[in-house]
């Protein structure tokens, strides 16, 4: 299955070409000691280095989970049947998410470690399950299941286990996560009852200087939607002379990775972006198309987009600075958002100051933000140049109401896809 791009990358997706040495679950002569395991994060693919390893029912399990990636992840092990229980009870945490490392308090979660920052590493330690079987493990935080997978193969005593299958090694087709689920690979929501979503999503055309603080994207991989495999070429390692297939990078395209992404059925929709703490753009007609990002209804395979598609057309996009920013602010930190009177309310710290931040819907002619400050004075919003002739903001219960009116934006044209059977 074709790995997804990035997250926190900012605009962009997928990652350059990286070598990969076998990996091998180590097991001490001492019969007692636990099963040393090993997996990493692909920097930059929202994947999973190791995707299959195997362990003895009921003994002890030490694995090191390490985070070479720049967005968060954790690592969660699960009984065989527990993912839609364990994913519902994700989507239910809201606020709470980040406190909770994205772990919710359910039945049938096997281990699981902490929601691991850039760069951090953790060992988690564990028995082996008595029952032998499959027990998928997941990235829990939200969104980042559909590609963050593999399976930990609990063997019966006396049976030999085989070696960790990594990425590179065998390239597994993971099942498509909403095959047997209710999901809808086009979902939506209403003016009541909001459908809201954590996503990568499609960068269409903002202004530069929005981006303030996101990183630097890199190159997607390649990728045969026939086999659903990436395209590789032979290459020899520089340093040991082992011939490795490698893949093949294409030049990247702009996402959005921290998006929050709200539908309020066919007539309203946003996007929220919780790296920037702010509201990127808004449409109508539509909500998103997940096929390019999810794979094609059930469990089919990908575009070569990689992005979830905008249906219908934008009436608002950011431009300039952050609005609430001073030039002494440092970068915003997103503190998650509460379902608060039927409305995703967003909730970020600005310097001292923790911000609350609520878009109105509006079924025609405009929608508003309603924003309240915890910590210090209400801010002034500065509306940019370019927003002048659409923004109104006035005060409001000791707060700010930004009134934006609809206004018809450039339609964003993606690249044209490669040919499906793209060989080298």
């Amino acid at each position: 299955m074709r790995p997804l791009p990035l997250l926190a990358l900012a605009s962009t997706l997928g990652l350059a070409p990286l070598l990969f040495q076998t990996a091998q679950c180590q097991v001490s002569e001492n019969a007692t000691a636990p099963l040393k395991v090993s997996i990493k994060v692909l920097p930059g693919q929202v994947r999973f280095e190791t995707t299959r390893f195997d362990v003895t029912a009921g003994k002890p399990v030490e694995l090191t989970f390490s985070n070479g990636c720049i967005m968060p992840h954790n690592l969660v092990i699960l009984k065989p049947d527990a993912e839609p229980a364990v994913i519902a009870g994700v989507n239910a945490l809201g606020l709470e998410g980040l406190e909770k490392n994205f772990v919710p308090e359910v039945p049938g979660i096997v281990a699981a470690t902490k929601l691991l920052q850039p760069q951090a590493k953790e060992v988690l330690t564990f028995s082996a399950p008595q029952e032998t079987g499959d027990y998928p493990y997941v990235c829990t935080f939200p969104g980042h299941w559909y590609t963050m997978r593999g399976v930990m193969r609990v063997r019966a005593s006396g049976v030999k286990l085989e070696a960790a299958q990594r990425v590179l090694d065998k390239p597994a087709q993971v099942p498509d996560a909403l095959k047997h689920s209710e999901m809808s690979h086009k979902p939506m929501g209403t003016m009541d009852h909001p459908f809201v979503m954590r996503t990568f999503a499609l960068d269409p055309g903002l202004d530069p200087a929005v981006f303030a603080h996101h990183g630097v994207g890199k190159d997607a991989v390649k990728y045969d939607p026939a086999t659903r495999l990436d395209i590789t070429k032979k290459e020899a390692d520089p340093q040991t002379g082992v011939v490795r297939e490698i893949p093949i990078p294409v030049p990247s395209l702009k996402g959005v990775a921290g998006a929050i992404a709200v539908s309020h059925g066919p007539d309203f929709s946003y996007v929220w972006d919780s790296t920037e703490c702010r509201l990127f753009y808004a449409w109508r007609g539509g909500f998103l198309d997940m096929n390019p990002y999810w794979g094609q209804e059930p469990g089919g395979s990908r575009s070569k987009v990689y992005l979830p598609l905008i249906v219908g057309h934008l009436v608002y996009r950011a431009s300039g600075a952050m609005p609430l920013a001073e030039p002494n602010d440092p970068s915003p930190v997103f503190l998650g958002y509460k379902m608060e009177g039927g409305l995703p309310e967003f909730r970020y710290q600005l310097g001292q100051r923790v911000i609350r931040e609520k878009v109105l819907p509006s079924a025609k002619d405009g929608f508003e933000v309603r924003v309240t400050v915890e910590g210090g004075a209400t801010p002034n919003w500065k509306v940019n140049a370019a927003d002048l002739d659409v923004t109104t903001v006035r005060s409001e219960n000791g707060g700010l109401a930004v009134a934006v009116k609809d206004r018809p934006e450039p339609e964003h044209v993606l690249p044209p896809a490669s040919p499906k059977h793209e060989k080298h």
